[in-house]
């Protein structure tokens, strides 16, 4: 199973001819509904098979496609492997398949495009970032998203760890309930009784592991989020060289927590930082909006059309609705027929591509979630 790129986006973008199989159905890893999964398969294969043949295949030609799927039906192995969406696609010279940690209604498409809008709504929404767990025995860097968590292999870290020898008070960490989060009183009284010596050598230690983690993440611009016990957290940022510390860190010493752990708790916080970037960035459409500004846009096919053209800064798009149409290459207009077929294109996904290939951000919500009762909606570079 291939991994999701904005490249691989890009590339099924391209595709266009006949007979082009997107489904997406939800999925369960477990129990009666699991089993249910590939009955509901079967049913979807069966309805694009229909399809197929209504555009010209034969019979056999349809099922010959379709094999590749109809396949995974007995494959009691591939249905344990399940997330919270299957995502299928067919075409006469590929099959992939992809298991989406995100929640997506039953479709099916068979057009000259790929349906593209929940794989974008995916990546779009798998906000990066690192998290550096710092404790006096063992020091991790972490790279992570909305939906997964894992190590960096940083061997000079672990070497500076490995030859590193603390303050003494410092030794009880790993071991002691000083350094769960809520122990923060005793782990300041720890504190204060330290010489400035070792509060010295903290800072040398905490200044060379900087050094290290911007590095690492120097290209990445992700931000970083600090998982340590509370007093370790302020002199790691006086510290700190990278631009993208978070001012928040997660409380508590990391020695012994898993990777779901770690993840859970950065989430606690990512989330409500990424849902209050959403609401302004609303606010400003509304604004914008409001003062009938040239920079807003709420028409599909002119928010295409910038789109393609690197116009388009933010946009939002709501989840599940379909524009079909085609770029006039006599006027450059976008003109939005709803009609599938040859050289047609799905407008909104093809915006959201655009958009996310010229640096613009984008939004794919709930349509009660959308800044406006539209398809689309965008805030547009100039």
């Amino acid at each position: 199973m291939e991994k999701i790129s904005f490249d691989l986006l890009k590339q099924m973008m391209e595709e266009d001819h006949k007979g082009l199989v997107s489904i997406y159905m939800p999925t369960w890893r477990y129990g009666s509904e699991a089993a249910q999964s590939r009955i509901q398969l079967k049913n979807i294969l069966k309805e694009a098979e229909e399809k197929l043949i209504s555009m010209g295949y034969g019979v056999r030609e349809a099922a010959e496609l379709l094999k590749p799927c109809t396949l995974l039906l007995d494959d009691a192995l591939f249905w344990q492997k399940q997330d919270k969406t299957l995502a299928l696609f067919i075409s006469e010279s590929s099959f992939k398949h992809f298991r989406l940690p995100i929640t997506s209604e039953e479709t099916l498409s068979v057009s000259n495009k790929y349906y593209l809008r929940p794989l974008i709504k995916y990546l779009s929404s798998d906000t990066r970032f690192n998290v550096l767990a710092l404790s006096q025995s063992e020091i991790k860097l972490y790279k992570a998203g909305a939906y997964d968590i894992e190590r960096v292999d940083v061997p000079e870290i672990d070497e500076l760890v490995e030859n590193y020898i603390p303050a003494n008070e410092l030794r009880q960490e790993a071991t002691s309930p000083k350094g769960a989060a809520g122990g923060a009183t005793s782990f300041l009284h720890g504190y204060n009784e330290m010489s400035q010596t070792e509060k010295n050598e903290i800072s040398k230690h905490l200044r060379t592991i900087d050094k290290e983690v911007s590095r690492v993440l120097k290209d990445s611009g992700a931000p970083l989020l600090v998982y340590s016990v509370d007093y370790i957290y302020p002199m790691y940022k006086e510290v700190n060289t990278y631009p993208h510390l978070m001012e928040e860190s997660i409380k508590g010493s990391p020695v012994g927590a898993s990777l779901r752990d770690i993840h859970d708790k950065a989430m606690e916080i990512v989330v409500p930082k990424v849902e209050s970037t959403l609401e302004r960035e609303i606010e400003k459409f509304n604004t914008l909006k409001g003062t009938d500004s040239k920079l807003s846009s709420c028409d599909a096919a002119e928010i295409t059309k910038m789109a393609l053209h690197g116009r388009v800064e933010r946009l939002f798009v709501a989840d599940g609705v379909q524009q079909w149409g085609f770029l006039d290459n006599d006027t450059g207009e976008i003109i939005v027929d709803n009609r599938e077929g040859e050289k047609h294109m799905e407008i909104l996904d093809r915006a959201l591509i655009a958009a996310m290939e010229n640096g613009g951000k984008v939004y794919v919500l709930d349509k009660e979630r959308m800044p406006v009762l539209k398809p689309a909606a965008a805030i547009l570079r100039y």
